[in-house]
């Protein structure tokens, strides 16, 4: 997986998140990554922003299959995913030359074809896009904004309020809540 980062995860933990993933921070058996590291500038430093940025990422089947792929050859306190770099392998991934020579490459050769089957090129997004659209998507399928949060490592819920919108039939289940009281709300003239 040098230079590559399965779409799947792409969308969950931000790529610095990714880019501090050692191989024991995979849980294979539940399925699920541990946030704990991140990589900088500077190196991995040992703990995300905040307190909430540390976090277990539930992670589909697909996407472990893919992982584990990948996951056997590495030691275990090695870095999931690294970058040849000047014929030397396993270095750290740098998030402008990743971008550079792999995401926008790949963005540019990828299409999709459209609802009269036209085949389109794929919108230039950055990757910290990917994050937004896995969120509304999450939300538009009825996850919890707590849940959302928690998942995406926001410290503030503001952060995550951005979504609320997208929340399907929000305005039918206030209603509903309405209808269920034991008495109902009335007007003193």
């Amino acid at each position: 997986m040098e230079d590559h980062v399965p779409y799947g995860l792409l969308h969950r933990p931000a790529l610095g998140e990714l880019a501090g993933l050692h191989s024991h921070r995979v849980d294979r058996r539940r399925s699920r990554l541990f946030v704990v590291e991140v990589n900088t500038k500077s190196g991995i430093k040992e703990y995300p922003k905040s307190s909430k940025s540390r976090r277990e990422v539930p992670l589909p089947a697909h996407v472990l299959e893919a992982l584990e792929r990948h996951l056997h050859q590495l030691d275990r306190d090695a870095l999931v995913f690294t970058t040849t770099t000047k014929g030397r392998a396993g270095r750290r991934l740098d998030d402008g030359n990743w971008r550079r020579q792999t995401w926008w490459p790949a963005v540019g050769n990828a299409s999709y074809f459209d609802t009269d089957g036209d085949q389109r090129p794929v919108p230039h997004y950055p990757p910290h896009s990917m994050r937004h659209t896995c969120a509304s998507w999450l939300v538009q399928k009825g996850v919890s904004l707590y849940e959302v949060q928690h998942l995406l490592g926001h410290e503030s819920f503001q952060t995550t309020q951005r979504y609320a919108h997208l929340q399907p039939d929000a305005h039918k289940a206030v209603l509903g809540a309405w209808e269920r009281l034991e008495a109902p709300l009335s007007i003193a003239a």
